[in-house]
């Protein structure tokens, strides 16, 4: 909003009509798919609610339901055979249900606004090649900062807890049905950061589109407890076992996709110690350990503890 206020002031010129334009033309367009005979800002509005829901629907039953299959059932023997616990997967499909529902709707206000009063572009001429690397680096830095803060202050302040956030913790044994289980608030209250970027600094369409796919993605495989890829600069599946136990679990790894933030915060524990008897767990780990020791050379996982020893 800060570029429309210049834009409104004349500091800098974007003429809105391309823009809406090019969004209509985008293969993205909801329009393109579903028309209710509605004119203007509502038909469009209209159609983009039941786009995000369907969309979100269909990814969500394909991908949790591919990751459940492969890790919970034809293969647990083999990555989970210590895990033995009660899964809630019917209440974590009812809550994932009513959540893609009703947050549709608040997500679907910023969708249309973006063309109308964001930075997107749909051009890589408008901004080079050279521009995409620097535009992946800003939105992971804002998305990251933004999440990390708001997870942490919905386990900080007991009302925001207990209101909306607790839902996503009645799972203490999670699986991937787990990774859209949300309050619709706690869930849209997340997902700001990823469709705000646009409005403080230019992101291609194509690369908004692919940062909410590995939003998704990543919110599914973060709930199947097993680390695939355990490279500690990522927040990846252990991690998140141990943010979903009861007591102090809860208040480690708040990040989103990376460890960045807790470690600064002193939020961060180490992932290590769960293992559900995947037998590759620890050869995963010694393949990686060159790399994971340079980071933690470089971003200590206890920065208060070194602080303290000085």
């Amino acid at each position: 909003m800060i570029w429309y206020l210049a834009e409104l002031l004349g500091f800098i010129n974007i003429d809105r009509n391309i823009k809406l334009d090019q969004y209509q033309n985008h293969p993205s367009y909801a329009g393109n798919f579903i028309r209710f005979g509605f004119d203007g800002i509502v038909g469009e509005y209209v159609s983009t609610v039941c786009q995000t829901f369907l969309f979100a629907l269909a990814l969500y039953f394909t991908l949790s339901c591919s990751s459940y299959y492969y890790f919970f059932k034809k293969n647990k023997q083999l990555y989970l055979p210590k895990l033995n616990a009660k899964f809630f997967i019917y209440y974590d499909i009812k809550w994932s249900i009513i959540n893609m529902f009703f947050e549709t709707f608040l997500v679907s206000i910023i969708r249309v606004a973006q063309p109308r009063f964001s930075l997107m572009y749909y051009n890589i001429s408008d901004y080079g090649y050279w521009y995409i690397p620097i535009s992946i680096i800003l939105h992971v830095v804002y998305d990251e900062t933004l999440t990390y803060w708001v997870h942490r202050w919905l386990h900080t302040y007991p009302y925001l807890y207990i209101k909306l956030h607790r839902i996503h913790h009645f799972s203490k044994d999670i699986t991937p049905f787990s990774g859209f289980a949300f309050h619709p608030l706690d869930a849209f209250a997340q997902a700001v950061p990823l469709f705000t970027s646009c409005f403080l600094f230019p992101i291609h369409m194509n690369l908004f589109l692919f940062f909410g796919l590995c939003t998704t993605s990543w919110a599914i495989s973060i709930h199947d407890n097993v680390p695939a890829l355990p490279f500690k600069f990522l927040l990846y599946s252990t991690h998140h076992t141990i943010h979903h136990e009861p007591g102090l679990g809860g208040m480690k790894n708040f990040g989103k996709f990376t460890s960045v933030w807790d470690r600064i915060m002193g939020t961060y524990e180490e992932p290590d110690r769960i293992n559900f008897g995947w037998n590759k767990q620890k050869e995963q780990l010694d393949k990686l350990k060159k790399v994971n020791d340079l980071y933690e050379s470089i971003l200590p996982s206890d920065l208060n503890k070194i602080k303290k020893n000085k």
